[in-house]
């Protein structure tokens, strides 16, 4: 008799952000001006971020004593920094895991911005953790 041990095997990488996709067919400054003048926020232009295929992403900062955001673009003139989710213009990602109230509170005032689309959870997996971790 055969007897086989079967092992999973589990990521025990922790997440600690959480990210919702937005699509807006406007700039990232008017994106990012609409969402600081409905929502109160203050972005402002940060560093793009690179990828290492030399892509690159605009990316524009929150931050206040309670939250630090981005706001980056997830498309350039070579791609998509999230392929899997190219039908979002931009990825706004916090610094802290939200839990699902504060994800369905965010997502109900991203939907009353004037430029915003459409804005929905993404799931934070491996490769996005790679990528924005």
């Amino acid at each position: 008799m055969d007897k086989r041990k079967i092992v999973k095997l589990v990521d025990d990488t922790p997440v600690d952000f959480s990210i919702i996709g937005i699509s807006s067919h406007e700039n990232d400054y008017r994106l990012s001006w609409s969402i600081n003048e409905r929502l109160g926020l203050v972005f402002a232009q940060g560093d793009s971020i690179v990828t290492g295929s030399g892509n690159e992403f605009t990316c524009f900062i929150h931050e206040d004593e309670q939250q630090r955001l981005l706001l980056i673009s997830n498309r350039c003139d070579n791609g998509f920094l999230l392929e899997k989710y190219k039908n979002f213009d931009f990825i706004l990602k916090f610094t802290s895991e939200l839990d699902k109230t504060e994800i369905s509170s965010w997502l109900g005032d991203l939907r009353k911005v004037p430029l915003v689309s459409a804005a929905f959870p993404i799931p934070v997996n491996k490769k996005v953790l790679q990528l924005l971790g």
